[in-house]
């Protein structure tokens, strides 16, 4: 939910010029007003809406002021207060033919925006579909979610692994509900929403199709939005996991996060993730545990945010019911997102994680200690025209490499993904 910023930029400078005679204002009446303009332009709307009030209760005439009033409620989405005080405007006769233009597009703009933000509810249906290439099925689908490598595979990496190819399919609706809750966050105002998701994936491959994979996702909780400024989340997500078209396990977590706005061109989000995990079968219960996760993520924007660099880290603590599935992982991360050519983007991330593994691996008498480089590169190309116009063509290439002490579960693996997506 994006509030409008300053969407008439222009007019309200007209206005203040064309209203100016309509009040006398002496020295200090000028040096209050300027104080209000400086806090508009400093994004201060508490500030400013209460020096304009002042200045009004003393001066109901000025009305050069009451317009500038008008915007800080527009801005802050208070759309009854900014009506009444352009009416004000609108109604005294003295008002000048090209002001009372201006004003009339202005009341048209507050009741646009005022329908759009009493909608209470928002659908939006996605779909994507495509093929994948994987260079490794056996490693199975994520190392989060279960390690198919190693044992029993006790031979070397190069002998078990089997390339393959996939289908991909990933049906997604969200939801936003908006109550018309606001709120005050020192100078400036939020809102209140509660978000909700559903999605399935699945990946059917062509002949490995014992390590067919498949999530429903569930995803509900609320958001607090002060535009230009921050905002923060709280999800309830579980995800339903199946492996080879069998149940493999349940995974329900709890996902906090908050982003800062420092500047209009640096972002900063600190999140975490409190995951439960539950396997279905006895064979994996010494996988079943609870898994802690933070990060803290930098991203700074370049060019009219046509290009962004990113950069963070993070750290996991899971604890297994079985030593020797559980680890400590601290994670570092850097990428790049651009636009390269009209309606096109490309991005690349670098990603590395260290696995210091809490217990001893059968037959080998260490501890396992993994580090894990993972490189992707992809693109996005939004179509406007044909018969696919709505859809995006969507590509990209994951290489990971894996060194561990023991040597079965070294390997690494080449995934491509070429597949189009829309929202509807």
């Amino acid at each position: 939910m994006n509030k409008p910023q300053g969407r008439f930029p222009g007019l309200f400078a007209c206005l203040v010029l064309a209203a100016a005679g309509t009040a006398q204002a002496g020295a200090d009446v000028q040096g209050q007003f300027d104080t209000a303009l400086r806090a508009i332009e400093q994004d201060r709307l508490r500030t400013a809406r209460e020096t304009l009030q002042e200045l009004l209760a003393a001066n109901p005439n000025l009305h050069r002021a009451r317009l500038e009033l008008a915007r800080v409620y527009y801005l802050t989405e208070d759309f009854a207060g900014a009506r009444r005080e352009a009416q004000r405007v609108l109604d005294d006769p003295e008002t000048p033919p090209t002001v009372r233009t201006t004003v009339l597009a202005f009341l048209a703009q507050i009741d646009a925006d005022e329908r759009r933000a009493a909608e209470r509810h928002h659908w939006t249906p996605s779909l994507y579909a495509g093929l994948m290439y994987d260079s490794n099925v056996n490693i199975g689908p994520s190392r989060d979610v279960i390690d198919v490598g190693g044992l029993p595979f006790v031979v070397s990496p190069a002998s078990r692994e089997q390339e393959d190819f996939a289908w991909v399919l990933n049906p997604a609706i969200s939801h936003v509900y908006n109550p018309g809750r606001r709120f005050q966050s020192g100078e400036h105002t939020g809102t209140f929403i509660w978000q909700s998701d559903a999605s399935a994936y699945y990946r059917g491959y062509f002949d490995e199709d014992d390590f067919n994979f498949g999530v429903l996702t569930l995803r509900t909780g609320p958001a607090w939005i002060v535009p230009r400024h921050w905002r923060a989340w709280l999800g309830l997500q579980a995800d339903q996991i199946w492996l080879g078209d069998e149940r493999l396990a349940l995974f329900t977590s709890l996902n906090p996060g908050v982003t800062w706005e420092v500047g209009a061109q640096t972002e900063i989000t600190l999140e975490g993730a409190y995951t439960d995990r539950n396997y279905r079968d006895s064979a994996d219960e010494g996988r079943d545990g609870e898994e802690l996760l933070g990060r803290l993520t930098a991203t700074r924007y370049f060019n009219d945010r046509r290009l962004a660099v990113q950069a963070g880290a993070g750290y996991a603590r899971f604890d297994a019911d079985e030593d020797r599935f559980g680890y400590d992982a601290p994670e570092l991360f850097a990428g790049v997102i651009a636009e390269a050519w009209t309606d096109g983007m490309v991005f690349a991330r670098i990603g590395y994680r260290n696995f210091d593994f809490d217990g001893v691996e059968p037959l080998f008498g260490v501890s396992r200690d993994d580090d894990e480089l993972r490189y992707t590169v992809g693109f996005q190309h939004d179509m406007r025209d044909g018969p696919l116009a709505g859809w995006a063509l969507q590509g990209n290439w994951i290489f990971t490499d894996n060194d561990s002490n023991v040597g079965i579960y070294e390997y690494d693996r080449h995934v491509v993904n070429l597949g189009l997506a829309r929202s509807f």
